[in-house]
């Protein structure tokens, strides 16, 4: 009897919500990790992870406010252990917020969008914090939106490696 009523909260929605909040802390945390270490680096260009992270619910959930949950997690977390990153934090997260608004607009094919997304918010991204960088170093900035791209790639693919539910 008491087996039966394990595997019924264990199902529940209520778990299964809590579940893939403590999953999104982990792999927020660990983007952080690595975005502030830089172990990523490539030739002294660094994949935008946190970018990635504040896009990655735009296409993980189809509901408007757990969405908005996501990125404002990301975002806190993000402000807490890189507290020397305000300005570049308030700009991903407008440009999160604007593709929560636009996403309705895109093709609807997760792969698509997510690289639709990473596409035009690194390019955004770096029009609106630092226009003369992308011009004076458009090579690094191509690099950047290069990498972005493949791991947003991966990542998607490895969403998909489970179950919807």
């Amino acid at each position: 009897m008491a087996r039966a009523k394990s595997g019924k909260f264990l199902s529940s929605p209520i778990m299964r919500d809590l579940i893939k909040i403590l999953i999104w802390l982990f792999f927020v945390s660990l983007a952080i990790f690595l975005q502030s270490n830089q172990f990523l680096s490539f030739r002294g260009v660094n994949p935008n992870l946190i970018l990635l992270l504040v896009f990655l619910p735009l296409i993980l959930e189809k509901e408007f406010l757990r969405a908005l949950l996501l990125i404002f997690t990301a975002l806190v977390l993000t402000v807490v252990f890189l507290p020397y990153w305000p300005k570049e934090i308030l700009i991903l997260g407008g440009l999160a917020l604007a593709g929560l608004f636009l996403r309705k607009f895109l093709t609807g094919n997760e792969l698509g969008d997510f690289l639709i997304l990473i596409f035009s918010g690194t390019l955004g991204f770096y029009l609106i914090k630092a226009p003369s960088y992308l011009i004076a170093d458009f090579i690094s900035v191509v690099v950047e939106l290069i990498y972005n791209i493949i791991l947003g790639i991966f990542l998607v693919f490895f969403n998909n490696q489970f179950p919807k539910n």
